[in-house]
């Protein structure tokens, strides 16, 4: 497994007004917990926050860096943005280890040209672009790839479908439509 070091600062608990001078010097709030570990508040720069939440690094292992001390591993549990801004607010980072199961949100990307669409006149129609998946920390996919050239018309896939790798779960209910190719309507215009 291959972390990507992050340093952070461990901070007291504060009022409202400590939280907002610590944005406004371009540090976000955080929170860094995991079994049987009691909670540790820490501050850590707003711009390598961003790194790591840029897109498909969503669940790139950490190496929390507290106050020069590593070997603090972790995951991107959840973070806050304000509605406006768009800023992140607060972010909380998980404990893991090589054996944890964690939840993961994945982006579902389809590629090719159906046969469905290409000779038969179907329309193809994405219906969810991520899928929810519980996986030990070193077999999260970055994302699910799914080649659809050889669908045709009247397929419907559904998350059921999906080849995991072993240990690998689907937390989402399994009849939920990835992607689906309709037929083609019959020509009644052309008749009238």
């Amino acid at each position: 497994m291959e972390f990507t070091s992050l340093k952070t600062t461990s901070r007291v608990l504060g009022a409202g007004r400590e939280t907002n001078r610590l944005r406004k010097s371009g540090q976000v709030p955080a929170v860094y917990y995991g079994k049987g570990q009691e909670p540790v508040h820490l501050s850590v720069s707003a711009i390598d926050v961003r790194k790591v939440l840029a897109p498909g690094k969503r669940y790139t292992l950490l190496d929390l860096e507290i106050d020069g001390k590593s070997g603090n591993p972790a995951l991107v549990y959840v973070y806050q943005k304000d509605s406006i801004s768009q800023e992140i607010t607060h972010i909380d980072f998980l404990r893991i280890d090589e054996n944890t199961s964690v939840p993961v949100r994945i982006p579902v990307r389809i590629s090719g040209m159906p046969i469905g669409v290409k000779s038969e006149g179907g329309m193809l129609s994405q219906e969810n672009y991520y899928i929810k998946l519980s996986a030990p920390v070193a077999k999260i996919p970055s994302s699910i790839e799914i080649d659809i050239s050889d669908f045709h018309a009247g397929t419907t896939f559904y998350a059921e479908n999906l080849k995991l790798e072993d240990g690998v779960s689907l937390v989402s209910k399994p009849r939920t439509v990835i992607f689906a190719i309709s037929k083609a309507r019959a020509k009644e215009a052309a008749s009238k």
